[in-house]
């Protein structure tokens, strides 16, 4: 006798209460091929945790499936992009919303290919952390913040109305939109008329300005490409907010700057010093041989 056909019951899953949802069949086929949540997470070597803060940025795509209240499933080829989000992130101290913008669209794990022009953008945000910097190398010079504006320039320093002006068109000095001048420019300000009060006018006059912001925009090209240079190409750097090692950079370079230059101009002092050495007695060029 023919034992009775006996159809196979649908999957299920746990519901609520301890009652077990049927998972439709076609939702059960399409997740074969996509991995869960914890799945995705370990592939990508980051916590669950992780996956659901980057989809939160837009860094990552919704569950490709959701079976349940509480069961997705996820494309699998995002492992790779979660882990190349966690090295800019971490490995070269970008903001997600920064690596938002020079990724592929997801599921790739690329980076764009113009991600430098959106990097180099980038670094014309850190002005705010590199005026900190300067007033922290300002502070440890002991020169004391503080603001002026053009009348009590005029009134306190040793600059006329035209030489604000001329220091303005040269982008050396500038007043900001308040109209008070703070900073570097007050700085510059300042010594300017400290070398004019200690009689050392003649030594560092007006016209020597541009010789020496040429030489030190220069520099400071190097400087900021050296920067970029390592932030672009993920060099070693502190684990910190990018913007906290701009800082210090900044006072740091002002240093290096200072010692190198109180180093250099002494054997500058001792090679001008120096007698000049003779100049060899050219020899002198002998006459033609005539031919018979």
């Amino acid at each position: 006798m023919a034992r009775p056909r006996v159809r196979s019951a649908p999957p299920t899953q746990p519901g609520r209460g301890g009652r077990a949802t049927v998972v439709p069949a076609k939702a059960t086929r399409a997740a074969t091929s996509l991995v869960r949540i914890s799945d995705l997470a370990r592939q990508a070597g980051v916590p669950a945790a992780t996956i659901k803060h980057y989809m939160r940025e837009g860094l990552l795509p919704r569950p490709t499936t959701r079976t349940s209240r509480n069961m997705a499933y996820y494309d699998p080829q995002l492992a790779a992009r979660v882990r190349t989000i966690k090295d800019l992130q971490t490995r070269r101290f970008l903001p997600l919303k920064l690596i938002h913008e020079i990724m592929e669209p997801a599921p790739s794990a690329a980076v764009r290919a113009d991600a430098e022009e959106a990097l180099r953008s980038h670094l014309g945000e850190l002005e705010p952390a590199i005026r900190a910097g300067t007033s922290d190398a300002q502070s440890r010079r002991g020169r004391a913040p503080g603001s002026q504006s053009r009348d009590e320039v005029l009134a306190t320093l040793d600059l006329s109305a035209a030489e604000l002006d001329d220091l303005a068109a040269k982008g050396l000095a500038t007043a900001g939109p308040d109209g008070r001048y703070v900073d570097a420019d007050l700085e510059l300000l300042q010594v300017i008329d400290e070398t004019r009060r200690q009689g050392m006018g003649d030594l560092f006059p007006m016209p020597i300005l541009e010789p020496y912001a040429a030489a030190v925009r220069a520099l400071i090209r190097t400087e900021l490409e050296l920067f970029r240079a390592r932030v672009l190409a993920g060099g070693k750097l502190p684990a910190r907010p990018l913007d906290a090692v701009a800082r210090d950079a900044t006072r740091l370079g002002e240093r290096l700057i200072v010692a190198m230059r109180a180093k250099l101009v002494i054997a500058e002092l001792h090679a001008m010093a120096q007698p000049p050495a003779p100049r060899p007695t050219p020899r002198p060029t002998p006459a033609p041989r005539r031919h018979r």
